[in-house]
Protein backbone atom coordinates (compact mmCIF):
# COMPACT_ATOMS: atom_id res chain seq x y z
CA UNK A 1 0.00 0.00 0.00
CA UNK A 2 1.38 3.52 -1.02
CA UNK A 3 2.53 6.33 1.72
CA UNK A 4 -0.78 8.00 -0.06
CA UNK A 5 -3.06 5.68 0.86
CA UNK A 6 -2.16 5.18 4.39
CA UNK A 7 -2.22 8.66 4.84
CA UNK A 8 -5.48 9.33 3.24
CA UNK A 9 -7.37 6.03 5.49
CA UNK A 10 -5.44 7.80 8.37
CA UNK A 11 -7.32 11.55 7.83
CA UNK A 12 -10.32 9.71 7.82
CA UNK A 13 -12.39 11.45 10.78
CA UNK A 14 -14.98 9.64 10.73
CA UNK A 15 -15.75 5.86 10.13
CA UNK A 16 -17.52 4.69 7.20
CA UNK A 17 -20.27 1.99 6.95
CA UNK A 18 -21.50 0.40 4.07
CA UNK A 19 -24.73 0.49 2.58
CA UNK A 20 -25.52 -3.02 4.52
CA UNK A 21 -24.67 -1.78 7.68
CA UNK A 22 -27.89 0.30 7.46
CA UNK A 23 -30.87 -1.51 6.11
CA UNK A 24 -33.05 1.56 6.68
CA UNK A 25 -31.80 3.73 4.03
CA UNK A 26 -34.08 1.62 0.84
CA UNK A 27 -32.69 3.94 -1.59
CA UNK A 28 -30.51 7.27 -2.28
CA UNK A 29 -31.39 9.84 -4.71
CA UNK A 30 -29.13 13.08 -4.85
CA UNK A 31 -31.78 16.50 -6.45
CA UNK A 32 -30.54 18.05 -8.87
CA UNK A 33 -29.57 14.49 -10.26
CA UNK A 34 -31.22 11.03 -9.72
CA UNK A 35 -30.90 7.99 -8.52
CA UNK A 36 -27.79 6.69 -7.20
CA UNK A 37 -26.51 3.50 -5.01
CA UNK A 38 -25.05 4.24 -2.04
CA UNK A 39 -21.47 2.73 -1.58
CA UNK A 40 -20.71 3.83 1.92
CA UNK A 41 -22.06 6.32 4.43
CA UNK A 42 -20.62 7.79 7.51
CA UNK A 43 -21.12 11.55 10.32
CA UNK A 44 -19.74 13.70 7.72
CA UNK A 45 -20.91 12.23 4.04
CA UNK A 46 -21.73 9.87 1.59
CA UNK A 47 -20.17 8.26 -1.00
CA UNK A 48 -22.44 6.83 -3.93
CA UNK A 49 -22.23 5.80 -7.39
CA UNK A 50 -24.14 6.92 -10.57
CA UNK A 51 -24.55 7.84 -14.02
CA UNK A 52 -24.01 11.01 -13.61
CA UNK A 53 -20.52 13.03 -13.43
CA UNK A 54 -20.79 15.72 -11.03
CA UNK A 55 -18.42 18.96 -10.59
CA UNK A 56 -16.63 18.83 -7.53
CA UNK A 57 -18.25 22.34 -5.54
CA UNK A 58 -21.82 21.65 -6.64
CA UNK A 59 -24.10 22.04 -4.26
CA UNK A 60 -27.01 18.90 -3.83
CA UNK A 61 -29.73 17.54 -1.71
CA UNK A 62 -29.60 14.35 -0.49
CA UNK A 63 -32.54 12.33 -0.63
CA UNK A 64 -32.72 9.38 1.62
CA UNK A 65 -35.62 7.10 0.69
CA UNK A 66 -36.47 4.21 3.33
CA UNK A 67 -37.45 4.62 6.91
CA UNK A 68 -33.82 6.79 7.65
CA UNK A 69 -34.24 9.96 9.16
CA UNK A 70 -33.62 12.56 8.35
CA UNK A 71 -34.79 11.97 4.86
CA UNK A 72 -33.17 15.16 3.54
CA UNK A 73 -29.28 16.87 3.74
CA UNK A 74 -27.76 19.38 1.84
CA UNK A 75 -24.19 18.52 0.73
CA UNK A 76 -21.51 19.39 -1.18
CA UNK A 77 -19.61 17.16 -4.37
CA UNK A 78 -16.25 16.63 -2.86
CA UNK A 79 -14.84 14.50 -5.63
CA UNK A 80 -16.68 12.42 -8.78
CA UNK A 81 -14.02 9.85 -10.45
CA UNK A 82 -14.85 6.84 -12.77
CA UNK A 83 -15.55 3.84 -10.68
CA UNK A 84 -16.01 1.32 -13.74
CA UNK A 85 -17.45 1.39 -17.59
CA UNK A 86 -20.55 -0.86 -18.22
CA UNK A 87 -21.63 -1.31 -21.87
CA UNK A 88 -20.19 2.19 -23.33
CA UNK A 89 -21.90 4.23 -20.19
CA UNK A 90 -19.29 5.64 -17.70
CA UNK A 91 -20.28 4.97 -14.09
CA UNK A 92 -19.24 7.28 -11.24
CA UNK A 93 -17.79 7.35 -7.94
CA UNK A 94 -19.21 10.82 -6.31
CA UNK A 95 -17.73 11.85 -2.80
CA UNK A 96 -20.77 14.17 -1.39
CA UNK A 97 -19.63 16.10 2.41
CA UNK A 98 -22.88 16.84 4.43
CA UNK A 99 -23.44 20.36 5.56
CA UNK A 100 -24.20 19.33 8.80
CA UNK A 101 -22.93 15.99 10.68
CA UNK A 102 -25.27 13.21 10.85
CA UNK A 103 -25.10 12.38 14.04
CA UNK A 104 -27.76 9.94 14.05
CA UNK A 105 -25.23 6.75 12.41
CA UNK A 106 -24.19 5.91 15.46
CA UNK A 107 -28.30 5.10 16.49
CA UNK A 108 -28.55 3.10 13.57
CA UNK A 109 -25.65 1.37 12.32
CA UNK A 110 -23.80 -0.87 14.15
CA UNK A 111 -20.08 0.25 15.15
CA UNK A 112 -17.79 -0.75 12.05
CA UNK A 113 -15.08 -3.74 12.72
CA UNK A 114 -11.81 -2.32 13.41
CA UNK A 115 -9.47 -1.80 10.36
CA UNK A 116 -6.63 -4.24 9.73
CA UNK A 117 -3.45 -3.26 10.18
CA UNK A 118 -1.98 -2.23 7.56
CA UNK A 119 1.37 -4.81 6.37
CA UNK A 120 4.82 -2.76 6.54
CA UNK A 121 5.83 -2.11 3.10
CA UNK A 122 9.29 -3.93 1.99
CA UNK A 123 12.18 -2.84 1.52
CA UNK A 124 12.99 -3.77 -2.12
CA UNK A 125 15.67 -6.54 -2.52
CA UNK A 126 18.93 -5.48 -3.28
CA UNK A 127 21.14 -6.51 -6.39
CA UNK A 128 22.85 -9.48 -6.65
CA UNK A 129 26.41 -8.63 -6.44
CA UNK A 130 28.61 -9.26 -9.31
CA UNK A 131 30.89 -12.22 -9.30
CA UNK A 132 34.46 -12.23 -9.67
CA UNK A 133 36.31 -11.09 -13.18
CA UNK A 134 32.48 -10.12 -14.45
CA UNK A 135 31.71 -6.61 -15.19
CA UNK A 136 28.10 -5.05 -13.61
CA UNK A 137 25.78 -4.27 -16.55
CA UNK A 138 25.73 0.20 -16.85
CA UNK A 139 22.69 1.33 -15.45
CA UNK A 140 20.27 2.16 -17.86
CA UNK A 141 20.17 5.91 -19.02
CA UNK A 142 17.22 7.77 -17.74
CA UNK A 143 16.44 9.04 -21.51
CA UNK A 144 17.65 7.95 -24.46
CA UNK A 145 20.16 9.92 -26.46
CA UNK A 146 17.99 10.68 -29.01
CA UNK A 147 15.94 12.79 -26.98
CA UNK A 148 19.47 14.23 -25.37
CA UNK A 149 20.37 15.77 -28.39
CA UNK A 150 16.37 16.68 -28.71
CA UNK A 151 16.12 18.67 -25.41
CA UNK A 152 19.46 20.90 -26.28
CA UNK A 153 18.85 21.98 -29.64
CA UNK A 154 17.74 25.32 -30.21
CA UNK A 155 15.08 26.82 -32.54
CA UNK A 156 16.79 29.82 -34.31
CA UNK A 157 14.82 32.08 -36.77
CA UNK A 158 16.90 32.86 -39.84
CA UNK A 159 14.48 35.38 -41.56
Amino acid sequence: MSETSVAALESRLDPRYPASAVPSITGLRLSPGEAVELVNISRSGVLVEGRTRFVPGTRVTVVFEGGFTPQRLTAKVIRCQVSSMVGDALRYHSGIQFEQRLDVLDTVAPAPPPEEELPAVAAPAPAPAPQAGSRAAPPEPAFWPSQRTAVRRRAVNRW
